[in-house]
């Protein structure tokens, strides 16, 4: 709580070094295989800057499975990207901000993750960036004690170093459309049964 970064999409981030940024989720924080869609980052902690807008630039985001976890990143990004690396996203993210609002990222290729086959890294490339508007600082966990070792869900790499245990909140969304498991379809039908019960009520 109350503790935000604006690394990578919430300040001029591409001035520190080649302008990269990892963050790895470990799998056992997904119930299952997901087909990824878009992702979420959040701004209701940290107002101190009072932006009115994002960052210009272009951010371009890959995911892929590795062997990587919160405690294991390297501090050399290339020996972290794992195997089935899909570019997701490429482009400007340049809109009107208000503090509370949420960072939608809506992919042009869906990633399929399967948390069987390893941790999730997401990399990220930032380029042209600047932040005339100001920054934002998008909410974060893992921050204890003024160390970042507060979890053991994910950590980050960014500008030659690593953060073991420290990242930004993300929200996964699915970007697949899937058939109604059975229990939804028995109450499909009962709905359907009612409709029905009330029809001929209404004609009696």
């Amino acid at each position: 709580g109350a503790t935000g970064n604006c690394f990578p999409f919430g300040c001029n981030y591409d001035i520190y070094g080649a302008g990269q940024y990892q963050q790895v989720y470990t799998s056992s924080l997904f119930g299952g295989q997901i087909t990824i869609g878009s992702l979420e980052f959040y701004n209701t902690q940290d107002d101190s800057s009072g932006t009115t807008g994002m960052n210009t630039g272009t951010f371009t985001i890959d995911l892929s499975t590795t062997s990587a976890d919160w405690n294991t990143l390297s501090t050399n990004p290339v020996n972290n990207i794992g195997t089935g690396d899909v570019t997701v996203f490429s482009g400007s993210l340049a809109q009107a901000w208000a503090f509370g609002d949420t960072l939608t990222i809506n992919f042009t290729t869906p990633f399929v993750y399967n948390p069987g086959a390893g941790n999730l890294l997401m990399n990220i490339m930032a380029t042209g960036t600047g932040d005339a508007l100001g920054d934002i600082f998008f909410d974060t966990n893992g921050y204890d004690d003024g160390s970042f070792d507060g979890n053991t869900y994910f950590g980050r790499y960014y500008n030659g170093s690593v953060n073991y245990g420290y990242g930004l909140v993300t929200g996964f969304d699915s970007g697949s459309v899937t058939t109604p498991e059975p229990a939804s379809l028995l109450l499909l039908g009962a709905g359907l049964a009612g409709l029905s019960l009330l029809r001929k009520r209404i004609r009696s």
